[in-house]
């Protein structure tokens, strides 16, 4: 059963040799690139279904992967799983991508957390027709970290990530290797996902069926399903053998928040975040994630009876702690915002492996000066029947001055979540493209009981701004110069227009 959850054999898919080049949308290599790459894979998106309910399967868009050059175990795939292949790669190396759209409309692909060049990174702009592929060219500089793939079209990235499109990259590095982390047989692949079906288990979103008032409030508020998914599996349960596991979580869901907690007490014991090990362990009895997040936790059970069970919940919490929409129209949701779900569960056999020992220091972190830092103030706010960054809405190529920084350049991002006269206050994850950054401050709002479980130690690329407050980050720009994205990783709002664009000079 493990493998439900990645521990299954790597699976290695590989192309024919000698393949020639392909028409590009966007741009063509970028100069420099001429050698082969130490990794490159074949991605496509595409049409299929998947029995994920007892009864007729669930029709489904996937992405598939082929390894053509690398490491066997670059690819991983989730047996039985909707979501696309684990890619796992080094820092250091080389890597080359051809997306493949086959699907029935555009599509493009965002590397979340990668520090990549501009071609590279995913920008609705460089969306791609169908038939048609695109070729990504990027050296991995991150740190050995949870990182994640998906859609980023305009205006369809949550209908497309919803439907199964995204997957899991994971880097690697030797700083990491020192540790000796729990792998292979000791690590679980968590994602996280709600998801409706109805009564012929079809998948239900926003975009289907006539619009109006209800359909509208609804994506206001963020879609929410009532099943909850993890890593692609309706709540599974595992067996597990009596020993420390490293638990990769992802909230893949496009609008629900989770208060992550082990149902037996046991303590969240996160030892990495978006952008990789934090510097010491930060141990909670829960931990928030909101869409877009990553934590990286330790659950032993060596010492749990052979039969016993362990099981991953998200807590019930007033769903005002993340916000309300207006008047409250339209449907309320089958399960509602904040409501207590059981994710997985995990069974213990009778197998035994030594326990892990969290190392005193995990890593370090370099901290840059940013007492000089120019301070930027994004209000977020709600006008005009759209959710919006300091007033604007997403154009593909807008971009205000504000929005312009150096290459290099250390600023400061001031992040107030505002109310409205129309009374639409929501917590809302902000994703800034290419860069990991810190929180310096966190003030203002009401009493929150998601607050307590907020990681903000350690290199984040996906803030949550909870309803009233005030946060501030320091963000060290990319050296890569280009147009790149900011935007609310509730996936309605980036699709209504709570998205912008800011340029590397």
């Amino acid at each position: 059963m493990l493998q439900l959850l990645g521990l299954a054999p790597l699976i290695d898919l590989v192309g024919a040799p000698g393949l020639g080049r392909s028409e590009i949308a966007g741009s063509a290599s970028p100069p420099g690139y001429a050698q082969p790459p130490d990794v490159e894979l074949i991605l496509t998106a595409s049409p299929g279904e998947i029995g994920l309910l007892p009864g007729a399967p669930t029709r489904v868009w996937r992405f598939t992967g082929e390894l053509v050059r690398g490491p066997a175990s670059t690819l991983q795939t989730l047996p039985d799983s909707c979501l696309g292949p684990v890619i796992r790669v080094r820092r250091g190396q080389r890597v080359r991508i051809r997306f493949r759209n086959r699907l029935d409309e555009p599509s493009i692909v965002h590397w979340h957390g990668l520090d990549v060049p501009e071609q590279a990174d995913g920008h609705p702009r460089l969306a791609i027709e169908p038939g048609a592929e695109y070729v990504y060219d990027f050296d991995v500089i991150n740190r050995a970290g949870t990182y994640w793939y998906h859609p980023h079209p305009h205006m369809r990235t949550g209908a497309q990530v919803y439907r199964g499109l995204a997957g899991l990259l994971l880097v690697s590095d030797s700083d990491e290797d020192a540790l000796g982390l729990p792998a292979g047989a000791g690590e679980l692949l968590c994602v996280l996902q709600d998801r409706r079906f109805d009564a012929g288990n079809q998948l239900v979103y926003a975009d289907a069926g006539p619009s109006g008032m209800a359909q509208m409030m609804a994506t206001m508020n963020g879609w929410l399903g009532d099943r909850m998914l993890a890593s692609g599996r309706v709540q599974p349960t595992l067996d597990v053998d009596r020993r420390t596991y490293r638990v990769r979580l992802l909230n893949g869901s496009n609008a629900r928040f989770y208060k992550l907690a082990w149902h037996d007490g046991s303590p969240m014991v996160m030892i990495g975040g978006d952008g990789g090990l934090l510097e010491r362990a930060w141990i909670r009895p829960t931990v928030t994630l909101a869409p877009g997040q990553r934590a990286d936790v330790l659950l032993d059970v060596s010492a749990h009876a052979p039969g016993s069970e362990v099981r991953l919940q998200s807590l019930a919490f007033p769903s005002a702690h993340v916000g309300r929409v207006g008047m409250m129209m339209g449907q309320t949701p089958p399960t509602p915002q904040g409501a207590a779900l059981t994710l997985m569960t995990l069974r213990v056999s009778s197998a035994r492996a030594p326990a892990f020992v969290v190392p005193p220091r995990l890593s370090a972190h370099q901290a840059v000066d940013g007492a000089s830092a120019p301070v930027r103030r994004v209000p977020l706010t709600f006008a005009r029947m759209n959710w919006q960054l300091d007033g604007r809405v997403f154009d593909l190529a807008d971009v205000a001055a504000a929005e312009t920084v150096a290459a290099g350049s250390t600023h400061i991002w001031e992040f107030v979540n505002q109310s409205n006269p129309m009374g639409m206050e929501m917590a809302h994850p902000i994703h800034v493209h290419g860069r990991q950054f810190r929180v310096l401050s966190r003030a203002g709002g009401a009493a929150n009981s998601l607050r307590e479980g907020i990681a903000d130690a350690g290199w984040i690329d996906t803030v949550v701004v909870l309803p009233g407050e005030t946060v501030r980050v320091q963000v060290t720009f990319s050296k890569h110069a280009g147009l790149y994205l900011y935007h609310c990783h509730v996936l309605e709002h980036e699709d209504m227009g709570m998205m912008r664009n800011f340029r590397i000079a």
